[in-house]
């Protein structure tokens, strides 16, 4: 349930790898829903207790609710209900399994650890969330190595077995479902204990720090206390360069094909674990040069006449700060956002923490909040949030998410780099946007 989902949809093909048979069902339409029908796969669109019928297991995201029809009629038949995060547990039990979480940085962290592996000739198993542009899938089977990317959002990536676990950062995220930082914190920390070789950590963020201090472990990150470390970060156009300090050795001019001081944090993740696994450096380097990313990570998507469209994913405060700070690096005449925010309860949250952290951009454009599922709050919208970042941040206006194509297209000037940001579907309506903007143009170029 919920097949069109990231996770979901690549949990569908490493099941069929398996030799399972899997069909599924969602609310509506969509890119991933019509792919999967390209693969055969039986998609339904809408939930009727008959979607089940001859299912033997029955597997739904968090984004399905637990009264449900299709759940509650798989309980009334006596079919077995599990979430995601149980099913690629059992799947992937007798792995070694290399669990990535963070509340910033997995998904790019976890697709260049299997493109890292993979070009290292470890054929790994992977399951990331997002669509790793140097092999077009979410999820694909392999050997005895497992990559996860695991979700900490409602507390169901403690169903894995990590043979290691890499820790990106623990922020305030997700404390509508852990009630305090405290249970969050808490959370990570158990499942250090349960990691059975290694815990690599950003040495950097206080408070993976604290907890790396009480377990086996590796820390990275900027900072002279870290084993793996970065200095002497430089940017240029469409990549960065910093040196490397490895067991007291240090290799210079290392060129990652990724914009931002963030994605270094990355890639020594990744750095670290290969030095674990006994890897030359020497191997490793070359292909932080050729790794493409994933989709919605800082993904150019076109340059139509002269003003440059990129979309991202970032949605929380410290994220939003980190990609606009990259995004300066391209020296654009002006740096436009576009900000879809991402669920009621995280702008309630986290609204003072949105107010202050688009400092980078020239002119920002808020519009209306992803629900995600999420019922609305009284006085919790796209205004509201306009109106607060408004009193740091004069040059922002409020747009209702139906009237983007038509007004956005009059406020952008040759020379702008234009970054859509959120979780939910604006990238969809950034592609409406450019379909209005291309009418107006003859000058169309492809990233």
């Amino acid at each position: 349930m919920g097949i069109g989902g990231v996770g979901m949809m690549g949990l569908a093909f490493l099941l069929r790898d398996r030799g399972f048979i899997v069909s599924g069902s969602d609310i509506k339409e969509s890119k991933n829903i019509m792919a999967l029908r390209k693969e055969d796969f039986k998609v339904y669109v809408g939930h009727r207790r008959e979607n089940i019928y001859g299912a033997q297991l029955l597997c739904y995201s968090s984004a399905v609710k637990e009264d449900n029809i299709e759940i509650l009629e798989a309980k009334r038949k006596g079919i077995e209900v599990i979430k995601r995060a149980e099913l690629l547990s059992w799947i992937s039990l007798n792995a070694k399994n290399i669990v990535i979480s963070g509340s910033h940085g997995k998904t790019t962290t976890s697709a260049l650890i299997a493109f890292v592996l993979t070009k290292l000739g470890y054929a790994p198993n992977v399951f990331i969330g997002g669509i790793s542009l140097d092999f077009g899938r979410y999820a694909w089977s392999g050997k005895d190595l497992f990559v996860i990317e695991a979700d900490e959002s409602d507390g169901s990536f403690l169903y894995y077995n990590p043979w290691i676990f890499v820790v990106t950062n623990i922020d305030y995220e997700h404390l509508d479902f852990y009630k305090s930082f405290e249970n969050l914190y808490n959370s990570f920390y158990k499942l250090m204990l349960n990691t059975r070789s290694l815990t690599i950590g950003c040495g950097d963020d206080k408070n993976v720090r604290q907890l790396l201090e009480k377990v086996s472990s590796c820390s990275y990150g900027f900072l002279k206390s870290n084993t793996i470390r970065a200095e002497n970060v430089r940017f240029y156009s469409k990549y960065t360069v910093f040196d490397l300090i490895l067991k007291e050795k240090k290799v210079k001019g290392i060129e990652l094909s990724l914009l931002g001081e963030h994605n270094v944090l990355n890639a020594l993740a990744v750095i670290s674990l290969c030095s674990y696994l006994g890897e030359d450096i020497f191997n490793i380097i070359p292909l932080l040069r050729e790794f493409k990313g994933t989709s919605r990570r800082f993904q150019f998507k076109a340059n139509i006449g002269g003003i440059i469209f990129v979309d991202d994913y970032a949605h929380h405060p410290t994220e939003i700060s980190a990609t606009l700070k990259a995004a300066r690096q391209l020296l654009p005449k002006r740096l436009v956002v576009i900000i879809q925010p991402h669920r009621y309860s995280r702008v309630k949250l986290l609204y003072r923490e949105f107010a202050k952290c688009f400092y980078s951009c020239d002119y920002l454009v808020v519009t209306d909040i992803y629900s995600a599922g999420e019922t609305s709050q009284e006085g919790i919208n796209g205004h509201f949030l306009a109106k607060e970042i408004k009193k740091y941040f004069s040059n922002v206006v409020y747009i209702p998410k139906e009237k983007l194509p038509f007004e956005v297209p009059l406020l952008l000037k040759e020379g702008d780099l234009v970054m859509g940001l959120g979780a939910g579907d604006i990238n969809i309506i950034m592609d409406t946007i450019l379909k209005e903007i291309s009418l107006k143009t003859d000058t169309v170029y492809g990233y």
